[in-house]
């Protein structure tokens, strides 16, 4: 498996027969990241943060680097409470219904998140999120992504060098792995988030029927 940040750019080198390319992989590599962090919402990506809500407001900005959320909960006083999402006018409805006792719902208003209820107190909501690829870099010369599916990195990164060398024959092949890759790891995350969940929810089924 790949580990590093140079040792990736030396696999991707070893697929030319030119030595002229040494700059330009970077520039591949980079390419490849936005789509792997647009494409893939998995557990490997995910972090934990928390954020303060002061008294008597509703809104606090979101986490610059989140790219979606997976859950949120509020605590107060030490017990932590699921919050469920809704969209803003499904909210502004929900608010016009029930008015501010309303207060397991959020919504996300311009990257800031929103709380039906005012707190007469300072709160923290505790977020799940999906922050993306970190950027490899001479700094940032690893991350969980290339150490355990270094093979995605490999064949999003030829897919950008073959575009760049106008050899579509080749780019075809490798975006086709690249996207065979992300699914994979997709369905591996599946696995880790819910095991044989859906398989026992399948055989309860079956036997309800049967």
């Amino acid at each position: 498996d790949m580990n590093a940040y140079a040792e990736l750019q030396s696999c991707v080198a070893d697929f030319f027969a030119r030595d002229d390319l040494t700059t330009p992989i970077r520039t591949f590599v980079r390419l490849a990241e936005p789509r792997m962090s647009r494409e893939l919402d998995i557990a490997l990506l995910e972090t934990t943060t928390q954020l303060a809500v002061t008294a008597n407001a509703t809104t606090t900005a979101l986490p610059t680097d989140l790219r979606s959320i997976r859950e949120v909960a509020k605590i107060v006083d030490g017990v932590r409470t699921n919050l469920s999402y809704l969209t803003p006018s499904q909210f502004d409805l929900r608010i016009r219904d029930a008015g501010q006792s309303a207060t397991e719902f959020y919504t996300i208003v311009a990257n800031n998140i929103k709380l039906a209820a005012v707190p007469t107190a300072e709160l923290t909501l505790e977020l799940v999120y999906n922050e993306g690829v970190a950027q490899l870099s001479d700094s940032n010369t690893t991350n969980t992504l290339l150490t355990r599916h270094g093979d995605a990195y490999l064949h999003g990164t030829l897919k950008q060098a073959f575009d760049f060398l106008q050899d579509e024959q080749r780019s075809i092949y490798h975006d086709a792995q690249f996207t065979r890759c992300l699914a994979e790891i997709d369905r591996d995350s599946d696995k880790q988030r819910y095991g044989n969940a859906d398989l026992q929810i399948r055989r309860r089924n079956e036997q309800a029927v049967f």
